[in-house]
C-alpha cells in the first residue's frame, strides 16, 4: 500500500477545485435470531430470512449470525465484502483502515435494551461500503439494500446511515473546510428537520449548534475576508462565523466543529450531526483520512432513498469547494436574510438536488413516526419491492 501524505501530515490543498470526489457509507442495523431449535415467533414472514444459532453465548451468537450474514452478502459476486476483524491498515497505524471492500462488523453504539420480553435475540451490526466514486455509487447501494432485504432486519432510534465525503487519496483546501463549516453552521438546524424525527435530538447526532466547541466559544472576531454575507446574522452568530474564519489550519476548524465530552448528559457529545473527527491528526481516531462525516440520516434499506441523501451530502460539499466568493456570500446571505423559515428542501434545490424523495418521507413520518420498532421488537422491516408480498407480523 503506497504511503497517503494526508494520513499522516496535517497538510491542506492550495487548490481543490479540481477532479472528483468520493463517498462512502455506513448502514447500521440490529440483526433477530432465535435457536436453532425454536419455533418462529413470527411464521407469516416468509419472504426474509430468519437467522438461527447453535451457540447460547450472547457474543457467540452475535458472531454466528454475522458470519451468516457475511455469508448471504458475499453473494452479490460483482461486491467485495469481509468482515472488519480481516481489514488491513494504511501502515504504520493500527487503525487506519484501507476501504477496499464493504465490511460487516460489530457496532457497539447500537442498542436493543427495550427488547428485554422481545423472542429474539438482536445482534448489532455495522455495514461499511469501500471509497466509492461519488459519480458511481448508485448501483453498489441497490445491490447491497436488494441483499438485506432477504433477511429479517430491524431499526431503531440509535441505528443510521452516515456518508462520508472526501477527496480520496487528496486532502480538502483550508478554504473549502471553512466554507463547509460556515454553511453547515447556518443550516444544520434545518438540515436535520429534513430526516426523521428521532435524529433531531439524538444522543448519537449531537446538534454542532449547542455541543460543539464553538458553540461554548462566542468572542473574538477575525476576518472572513471575502465570504462575509452583505448582511450579517445576529451578534452571536457573527461571533460564531468570524471564529470559523479566523482558524489558521483544517485540524483548527476540525477542532472548533467537534464537541467536547459532557459529562451531565451522560452520552459522548462528541458524535455531532457532521463529524470533523476525520480531519484531526492520525492516532486513535481513526487518522487524518479527511472526510467530512454526515450523521444526520436515520437507518434505511431503502436504495433510492440512501442514493439521494449521497447525491445531496456530495453536492454540498462540491458548492464548498467550487463556488466563487460571490455564489458563496449569495447563499449565506439567503440563508441569514430567510432565517428559521429556510429549510433543506430549499438549500437542496439550490444546489440542483431532485428533493421529490425528501418530501415523501417527510410525508410518511408525519403520518408514522415510528421508524420499524414499537418497542417489543416483533414489528421488523419489511421489503419494500413493489412486487413483493408485504407480509404484517402478529403482534406482541
Amino acid at each position: 500500500m503506497a504511503y497517503i501524505w494526508k494520513i499522516d501530515e496535517q497538510i491542506e490543498a492550495v487548490d481543490d477545485s479540481e477532479g472528483g470526489l468520493t463517498c462512502g457509507v455506513e448502514i447500521e442495523f440490529l440483526v433477530p435470531s432465535i435457536p436453532v431449535t425454536a419455533e418462529d415467533p413470527d411464521p407469516e414472514i416468509k419472504n426474509q430470512h430468519l437467522h438461527r444459532s447453535t451457540s447460547e453465548d450472547d457474543e457467540d451468537i452475535s458472531t454466528e449470525i454475522r458470519r451468516q450474514l457475511l455469508k448471504t452478502l458475499q453473494q452479490l459476486t460483482d461486491i467485495p465484502f469481509r468482515a472488519m476483524e480481516e481489514d488491513d491498515f494504511h501502515p504504520p497505524h493500527d487503525n487506519v483502515v484501507i476501504y477496499d471492500s464493504w465490511r460487516l462488523g460489530q457496532d457497539m453504539s447500537l442498542s436493543s435494551f427495550q427488547f428485554a420480553d422481545s423472542p429474539y435475540h438482536w445482534t448489532a451490526c455495522e455495514l461499511t461500503s469501500s471509497v466509492m466514486d461519488a459519480d458511481d455509487y448508485a448501483q453498489q447501494i441497490q445491490d447491497v439494500c436488494r441483499a438485506l432485504k432477504t433477511t429479517r432486519i430491524y431499526f431503531n432510534r440509535s441505528t443510521a446511515v452516515h456518508v462520508h465525503v472526501g477527496r480520496g487519496n487528496e486532502p480538502f483546501s483550508l478554504n473549502t473546510v471553512k466554507k463547509f463549516a460556515t454553511l453547515y453552521w447556518l443550516t444544520e438546524k434545518a438540515i436535520l428537520k429534513l430526516h426523521h424525527p428521532s435524529r433531531h435530538n439524538n444522543e448519537h447526532c449531537f446538534r454542532l449548534n449547542h455541543f460543539s466547541a464553538l458553540a461554548a466559544k462566542s468572542e473574538g472576531r477575525a476576518t472572513m475576508a471575502d465570504h462575509v454575507p452583505v448582511v450579517p446574522p445576529s451578534e452571536l452568530r457573527y461571533n460564531q462565523l468570524h471564529r470559523i474564519w479566523g482558524c489558521g489550519s483544517i485540524e483548527e476548524v476540525a477542532r472548533l466543529m467537534e464537541g467536547a465530552k459532557r459529562q451531565e448528559f451522560g452520552y459522548d457529545t462528541t458524535r455531532g450531526s457532521v463529524g470533523f473527527r476525520r480531519f484531526l491528526p492520525a492516532g486513535k481516531t481513526g487518522g487524518n483520512i479527511q472526510t467530512f462525516e454526515w450523521r444526520q440520516m436515520s437507518s434505511s434499506a431503502d436504495a433510492k432513498y440512501i442514493n439521494q441523501w449521497i447525491k445531496a451530502c456530495v453536492a454540498f460539499t462540491d458548492f464548498c469547494r467550487r463556488s466563487s466568493p460571490t455564489t458563496f456570500i449569495e447563499v449565506v446571505g439567503k440563508v441569514v436574510r430567510t432565517g428559521e423559515d429556510y429549510s433543506a428542501i430549499e438549500l437542496l434545490e439550490e444546489l440542483g438536488i431532485d428533493t421529490e424523495i425528501f418530501k415523501e418521507m417527510l410525508q410518511v413520518w408525519t403520518q408514522d413516526p415510528s421508524l420499524s420498532e414499537d418497542y417489543a421488537g416483533r414489528r421488523l422491516l419489511l421489503a419494500i419491492d413493489p412486487e413483493a408480498r408485504v407480509y404484517t407480523p402478529t403482534s406482541a
